[in-house]
């Protein structure tokens, strides 16, 4: 077991704010899981700085392995997941300081299918009850450790093809570990027991193909239900069996997020490219780059003739335009032979348009079986999340559209306080947001994280730059924020400096 490792030597403001983080205040020092309590993302009674980075309001950093998994906290630890290599890891941190408490490494057993640049075999986000570690990777199964870092049960499952990896976390309620692995023909959803990884009931979803989303548990007054989106479609389950209960239909076809709640109503949605229009595909990957007109990119020829430098008809690696489509080259490159050909693009420009549509709905719970017509209270299509989950806090739902788009909406009526506006950073929002006090907390991929305010009018009040990318969604604890860029786990708080 791992106690000590160079490569984890914390970068330590000194001992003065060691005493601001008290193990004896345990409810406020919990971020369980993906997304934190109950998966609601929200630290309402937090208080974080709006300005903080590299040179401010910064209690400590420590390096960490390459990964884009969350923090998961409980008392003095804070459990990360990485990979290095062949090998995936589970490592437990001290809160107080960055120090490694101890690494447990695994040997992945098999690769998994990373079409997509941004793609990490540490991906999925570990969960705890403060005796457990549950960690899911997808090249090597879901592993149960104490809190010394000691394995106590694994569950192997076949290496299944999913262009861009694994994305779904596991979620631990009472002494249920629920997972989701929705891959085309063994798609379904899994509950253990977390003590022993006994599976107590696996439900198969078979019109569920690529999937990447975590399940969330939905503790309602009359039963407990895990709610999962898949293939155009979210479910209802009873948590208790895993009998689907209630089901939507018509929404995005590949999902990414997890739904939110508030009180009753549960807030699900997402966009995706195989629900864009074939006119409108080719923009979906280069909306960053002014030069390709509507023009260029509504025609197959003029595209390639206008990236096409050196004229040998193909479209290389180096002559494609920055954006999400150059991220996910190897995705379009069907025969491997390293170029886009012209009937490549032109294959997915005119892929049929994939049944459902891009979507985020309101759903009041207590429903059975097709609840499409009837309880669905109202609908949003602009703006709106790819990868980031939305956030209800305060009686709102914020979501964030990649290209730097927020929207802003009532909770109950859908009306739009602000929608689709522009946070002035382009490019790809995969960390979900986080409500903290008065204010909502968005990363974007390029290293900036904004702070909003919780008003009816869109206030930016800070743009905080960090040199490395933001992939994962921070968590909350003590008036602290943990924060997980590429490189680094920052600890982020009030400081005197």
């Amino acid at each position: 077991m791992t106690t000590e490792h160079g490569f984890f030597r914390p970068f330590s403001f000194g001992l003065l704010f060691l005493g601001l983080i008290s193990p004896a205040s345990v409810k406020a020092s919990e971020w369980p899981q993906f997304r934190g309590p109950g998966g609601s993302a929200s630290a309402e009674e937090q208080t974080l700085p709006d300005e903080f980075g590299p040179q401010k309001n910064l209690r400590w950093k420590i390096p960490v392995p390459p990964g884009h998994s969350s923090p998961c906290i409980w008392d003095d630890r804070v459990i990360l997941t990485g990979s290095e290599g062949s090998r995936v890891m589970v490592m437990s941190f001290h809160r107080s300081d960055g120090s490694l408490q101890w690494k447990r490494e695994f040997e992945m057993r098999g690769e998994e299918d990373l079409q997509h640049d941004h793609c990490s075999p540490a991906a999925p986000t570990a969960c705890t009850n403060g005796s457990l570690i549950h960690a899911y990777f997808g090249a090597y199964g879901l592993v149960t450790l104490d809190l010394e870092g000691n394995v106590l049960w694994e569950k192997e499952f076949p290496i299944e093809s999913n262009m861009f990896g694994t994305g779904t976390s596991p979620v631990l309620e009472g002494d249920s570990v629920y997972l989701l692995r929705d891959v085309a023909g063994v798609s379904a959803l899994h509950c253990f027991d977390s003590e022993t990884g006994e599976e107590r009931w696996s439900t198969p979803r078979p019109n569920a193909r690529t999937g990447y989303a975590t399940p969330f548990v939905w503790k309602r007054e009359d039963r407990t239900e895990v709610v999962v989106g898949g293939t155009s479609t979210v479910t209802g389950y009873d948590a208790a069996n895993g009998e689907a209960l209630w089901w939507v239909t018509g929404l995005t076809a590949l999902v990414c997020t997890t739904p939110a709640v508030h009180g009753e109503v549960l807030y699900f949605g997402g966009w995706s490219t195989p629900n864009v229009s074939p006119a409108n595909r080719l923009a979906t990957g280069f909306h960053e780059s002014p030069d390709l007109t509507e023009e260029i990119l509504g025609d197959v020829a003029k595209f390639v003739a206008h990236v096409d430098r050196n004229g040998d008809g193909v479209v290389q690696f180096e002559e494609i335009p920055p954006g999400r489509a150059k991220e996910a080259f190897s995705a379009l490159d069907f025969n491997k032979s390293g170029n886009w050909e012209p009937e490549e693009i032109g294959g997915f420009v005119n892929m049929p348009t994939a049944p459902g549509k891009n979507l985020l709905v309101a759903i009041q719970g207590g429903g059975e079986g097709d609840v499409t017509s009837s309880h669905v209270l109202w609908q949003k299509r602009r703006g709106l999340p790819y990868v980031a989950s939305p956030l209800c806090y305060k009686g709102r739902v914020y979501y964030v559209k990649k290209g730097g788009f927020v929207s802003c909406v009532d909770a109950e009526s859908g009306d739009a306080y602000y929608e689709a506006r522009r946070l002035g950073v382009v490019g790809e929002y995969y960390s979900s947001p986080v409500g903290a006090g008065n204010r909502v907390y968005v990363g974007a991929v390029d290293g900036t994280m904004f702070v909003l305010g919780t008003g009816e009018e869109l206030e930016v009040i800070a743009e905080n730059k960090f040199d490395e990318g933001i992939y994962a969604t921070p968590a909350v604890v003590d008036n602290t924020m943990y924060l997980r860029t590429s490189d680094h786990l920052w600890a982020i708080g009030h400081t005197e400096s």
